[in-house]
C-alpha cells in the first residue's frame, strides 16, 4: 500500500512539475511574437507619406477637429501600430477585478490585429491571445498558459473583432481614419455615426466628442456579447475615454474602460492604462 501511495505521489509531483515547466515556457506569448514577426515580414518597405491639412479636408468637421486635437498633421500615415498597456479585468460580473498587462500589434493594410494578455486571477496566471485576420477571428484564453478556458472563433467573433479593430483605429491610431472605408453621418451636435467596412463586414459605431474636439466615447451594438450558453446577443458596448496624455508627440487616450450596457445594468469588465503607442514599427 505504501508503494502505491509513493507511486501516486510521484505521478502527482511529475504532473505539477510538467505543468510548471509548460507555464514557464510562455507558449502563448511565443505565438504572439511569432505571428507578429510573420506579419512584419509582409509589410511594405515604402516610406510613409506625411499627413497634411489637405488630407483631412474630405472628412466631417468633427473628425477634422479630433485629428487636429490629436495633432496628426505633420506626422506620417500609419501602416501599423503597437500598443502596450496595463489595467484590471474580470471575466464575469460576479468576479473581482484582477490585474493584467497586455501588448498589441495591429497591421492596418493587412487587416490584422494581434493582442496578447497576461492576467493573474486568484494567484493563478491566465494568458490570452486574440488573432484577427481576413480569414477568421480567434480568441484563446488558457489557465496557467496550459488549460484552455476560452476558445472562440467563427462568424460572430469575426464581426466582434471587426468592431474592436475599428475601435483601436479610432482611439489609438486616428491617422488611419483619413483613408479608411467609412461612411459618416451626423446623429447629433457632437455625435457621428460611422459605418466601417472590412473584408465584406460592415459594423456601425457612434462617436461622441467633447467641446475641445477630443473623442469621449465610442458606442456600438455590433460587437456581440458572448453569453453563458455560448450564444451571442446585440448589446450596446462602449469605451469611454477618461483621460488623454502626450504619447510620442500625439495627444492620445491614457485611461479608459470598456462597458456592456445590459438592460439589467452596466457591466464594466476592463479598465485600461495606456503605457505607450508606436507607429510604423519594423521590428520586434
Amino acid at each position: 500500500m505504501k508503494m502505491i501511495f509513493k507511486i501516486i505521489g510521484l505521478v502527482v509531483l511529475m504532473f505539477i512539475v510538467g505543468i510548471t515547466v509548460l507555464s514557464l515556457l510562455n507558449l502563448t506569448n511565443r505565438d504572439y511574437h511569432r505571428l507578429t514577426r510573420h506579419h512584419l515580414s509582409l509589410e511594405s518597405s515604402r516610406q510613409p507619406q506625411t499627413i497634411t491639412n489637405d488630407d483631412l479636408s474630405h472628412l466631417p468637421d468633427l473628425i477634422q477637429n479630433y485629428l487636429n486635437y490629436v495633432g496628426v498633421v505633420g506626422t506620417e500615415h500609419v501602416d501599423n501600430f503597437r500598443i502596450s498597456f496595463d489595467g484590471e479585468m474580470k471575466m464575469d460580473k460576479d468576479r473581482e477585478f484582477s490585474p493584467f498587462t497586455a501588448k498589441q500589434t495591429s497591421f492596418v493594410n493587412q487587416g490584422v490585429r494581434l493582442f496578447y494578455m497576461d492576467m493573474h486571477m486568484n494567484g493563478l496566471k491566465v494568458s490570452g491571445l486574440h488573432h484577427f485576420d481576413d480569414e477568421d477571428a480567434r480568441m484563446k484564453i488558457k489557465l496557467l498558459d496550459v488549460f484552455p478556458v476560452v476558445n472562440e472563433h467563427g462568424k460572430d467573433m469575426q464581426q466582434a473583432e471587426t468592431v474592436t479593430f475599428f475601435n483601436d483605429m479610432v482611439l489609438f491610431a486616428p491617422q488611419t481614419l483619413i483613408d479608411a472605408p467609412i461612411e459618416w453621418s451626423h446623429t447629433g451636435d457632437k455625435r457621428l455615426k460611422a459605418a466601417f467596412t472590412h473584408e465584406g463586414i460592415t459594423v456601425e459605431a457612434t462617436l461622441v466628442f467633447g467641446e475641445d474636439g477630443r473623442l469621449t466615447d465610442f458606442i456600438s451594438r455590433d460587437r456581440l456579447a458572448l453569453e453563458a450558453d455560448g450564444l451571442t446577443s446585440s448589446v450596446p458596448w462602449s469605451t469611454p475615454i477618461t483621460g488623454y496624455k502626450e504619447i510620442n508627440g500625439l495627444t492620445l487616450p491614457k485611461t479608459g474602460h470598456a462597458t456592456w450596457h445590459y438592460d439589467e445594468g452596466e457591466f464594466t469588465y476592463i479598465t485600461l492604462n495606456v503605457l505607450d503607442v508606436t507607429f510604423n514599427v519594423n521590428q520586434e
